[in-house]
């Protein structure tokens, strides 16, 4: 994947009513048409505003939450919400972008196949420090009202009906708002290059940020036989490192084993930036 942005999973649990059964029901995943475009929203000195476009790929009218919450990502690159308590981001080591971001609208309906823009304004104070500022625009698929009762309404029903529980698993997807203030500091290594001979094939590495910036770009792994052009053999797009962590572990699956003593070239480029540079390169003998 070229973008940063997370799908998370969130169960919402509504009650709902059901004659003569009681029980546990499974209902369809409420929003998994959903899609937004871009994938990421990066501001530098000179950005003001942008679009972001939500998309209702689906044959049902659907109902959408936008917020802005923030995020940190972990050692292994996963992507973890905080709490909204303040000071919560600064505890995590991330500059929140909150205070510098409004948008509109925050609730959309959309029919099927139809798409609405979300319009982002970035309002920077005079005395605003250098650096990078993040957070994610989280939006929301709503569960439409015909999915269940509320246990107020279940209980009015009358005794003769029971009352059960419906899991209803709701999708949301994020993206990143980055805004930065004054000249991105943007360095990487690559370090910890170790195979794994599995199913699939994994070349497992570390991926170092030695700037102050975040890191977004694609890895690339290609294998070089003597007397032979170089091969691409594997790759992940889109891997980013925020600045709340040194570094990132990567798994990069690899479409063949290596033969042994082969030299394989892992190159990290950018895709921020100065898109197709290269940020890093390391080199590894099979074994």
């Amino acid at each position: 994947m070229r973008w940063t942005w997370v799908r998370a999973l969130r169960l919402a649990l509504l009650t709902c009513l059901v004659v003569g059964v009681a029980g546990s029901h499974a209902s369809t995943p409420v929003g998994a048409d959903l899609n937004l475009s871009p994938k990421r929203l990066v501001f530098d000195d000179a950005g003001r505003s942008a679009t972001l476009f939500v998309f209702n790929q689906g044959d049902q009218p659907a109902t959408y939450n936008i917020e802005l919450i923030d995020q940190a990502m972990t050692p292994e690159g996963r992507i973890e919400r905080l709490g909204d308590t303040p000071g919560a981001a600064e505890a995590a080591g991330v500059r929140s972008a909150k205070p510098l971001v409004t948008f509109t609208p925050r609730r959309v309906t959309l029919g099927p196949q139809q798409s609405q823009t979300v319009r982002l304004r970035i309002l920077r104070p005079a005395d605003l420090a250098a650096g990078e500022y993040r957070s994610h625009l989280l939006v929301t698929a709503v569960p439409p009202q015909d999915t269940g009762l509320t246990a107020d309404q279940a209980a009015a029903g009358g005794s003769s009906q029971e009352l059960s529980v419906r899991v209803v698993a709701v999708f949301s997807l994020s993206i990143p708002v980055i805004v930065r203030q004054g000249a991105p500091d943007v360095n990487a290594g690559i370090e910890g290059l170790r195979y794994a001979a599995a199913d699939p094939q994994i070349l497992n590495m570390e991926l170092v940020r030695k700037g102050a910036s975040s890191l977004y770009g694609d890895v690339e792994v290609e294998a070089q036989r003597p007397g032979k052009p170089a091969e691409k053999i594997g790759g992940v797009r889109g891997v980013g490192v925020y600045p709340e962590i040194g570094r990132r572990t990567l798994r990069v699956p690899l479409s063949r084993a290596p033969a042994a003593g082969e030299r394989l070239t892992v190159t990290y480029r950018d895709d921020d930036t100065h898109p197709g540079a290269a940020l890093a390169t390391a080199t590894y003998a099979a074994p």
